[in-house]
């Protein structure tokens, strides 16, 4: 899934412009909705809100992600503006007008499509050239007791690319994610075990865009093992996270990075 992705962000980055109209906009703020993420005296990813404390808007140095509701507050669309620019687009919100990314033309976009009980089923995901949208891939979902197990991607033609099936805790954690390619014959390539403290995930705001793990977790990943399998071998890599928390059990820091919340 990573890699399809990745693949696509390059094409779109191909036909990104940047517009000249600007919208300004009321922002809603809360202390247990994170607003922005530093590294050091750097802003690396910023965050909006809308009336009803739903994602709004999130930035990062040359990404910027609009997000979509319909009259039922349920996501319907995500767009999504590129660019390589580093004095257009490229910056977070506060910056001067000529850096801010939301300056950046929509290239990419996704839509979502849910069941009689609200249940995000299909995800398909497009790129804009010249004006005319793509089908790129496409997501479908299965659920156990309301919870994502599997996650499928098919090419626009309806062919099975690859899909993740995950295991949960009883708070909702996802503690592993077996990934499977289909290279003449499904085959699985990694699984990723998952460890976590018992605080808040400031990502779950995210929850919504129907992807399983960092986004959905109750609780914040404190150690990954990530096993990759290559036919008969096998290799193992562990990465462990690092928090420190406010009075509210939200991390301030992750790792090297500070969380900012509210406004």
């Amino acid at each position: 899934m990573k890699n399809c992705a990745l693949l696509i962000i390059v094409v779109s980055l191909s036909f990104t412009a940047c517009k000249k109209e600007d919208k300004a906009e009321d922002l809603y703020y809360s202390n247990t909705l994170i607003s922005q993420v530093n590294s050091g005296d750097l802003a690396v990813h910023g965050f909006t809100y809308n009336s009803n404390y739903l994602i709004r808007e999130t930035t990062e140095p040359y990404t910027y992600k609009k997000f979509s509701y319909n009259a039922q507050n349920i996501l319907s669309k995500v767009e999504m503006a590129f660019s390589f620019s580093a004095f257009s687009c490229s910056m977070l919100p506060g910056q001067s007008l000529e850096s801010d990314p939301r300056k950046a033309r929509i290239s990419q976009y996704s839509d979502f499509e849910y069941d009689n009980v609200s249940r995000l089923i299909k995800k398909s995901n497009y790129f804009i050239n010249n004006g005319n949208s793509q089908l790129t891939y496409y997501q479908t979902y299965d659920y156990v007791n309301d919870k994502i197990v599997k996650l499928s991607i098919f090419n626009p033609q309806g062919l099975l690319l690859q899909y993740d099936a995950y295991a949960y805790d009883a708070n909702g954690n996802i503690t592993q994610d077996d990934q499977y390619l289909n290279n003449s014959g499904i085959e699985l390539v990694n699984s990723v075990i998952y460890e976590f403290d018992n605080k808040n995930n400031p990502y779950q705001v995210f929850a919504c865009e129907g992807i399983p793990g960092i986004y959905t977790n109750r609780n914040n990943i404190t150690k990954e093992t990530s096993v990759l399998y290559n036919g008969t071998a096998e290799s193992c890599s562990t990465t462990l996270h690092t928090y420190e928390y406010n009075n509210l059990n939200y991390p301030v820091k992750i790792d090297d990075l500070d969380c900012i919340y509210g406004k």
